[in-house]
């Protein structure tokens, strides 16, 4: 994967490389950042902006509004790429990938049954388990 998408104005350029995201002449390893999206993009504006979250700060980075839809297919791209190595991360990639046919969800013992349902939320959110995996591990986790 990889796509540009070159600053106006003022504006730095973006860059969307393999193993990281690059505003300028500053690179943010994908690793680190825990949130990437396009948080405005008002009609008749000029520019859009993208909020990073990296190491737990926040951070906005302008954009030219005319690039839009090119950021929306990389962010789209980075999403499918995150999935796709969860999955081969969880031994849940399917066999195009190298991993098993079926998928279940291998959790650990959670010291917080909470947390680990705000994670299986997540791997049900990304397609990596299915709703009827999910209900029974949340049946399991709530003592239900």
């Amino acid at each position: 994967m990889y796509n540009e998408i070159e600053g106006r104005f003022n504006m730095e350029d973006l860059i969307f490389d393999e193993d990281c995201f690059i505003v300028g002449s500053r690179s943010f390893p994908y690793d680190k950042i825990e949130k990437l999206e396009i948080t405005s993009e008002p009609l008749f504006a000029a520019y859009g902006i993208l909020t990073m979250v990296y190491e737990g700060r926040e951070v906005s980075i302008p954009f030219p509004r005319s690039s839009a839809r090119k950021i929306r297919k990389a962010l789209k791209e980075l999403q499918r790429e995150r999935e796709r190595a969860a999955r081969m991360e969880t031994g849940q990639a399917g066999p195009a990938e190298g991993g098993p046919q079926n998928r279940t969800v291998q959790a650990g013992p959670a010291s917080d049954p909470y947390e680990e349902l705000k994670k299986l939320k997540e791997l049900l959110d990304m397609d990596i388990i299915t709703e009827e995996e999910f209900q029974k591990k949340k049946k399991d986790l709530l003592d239900l």
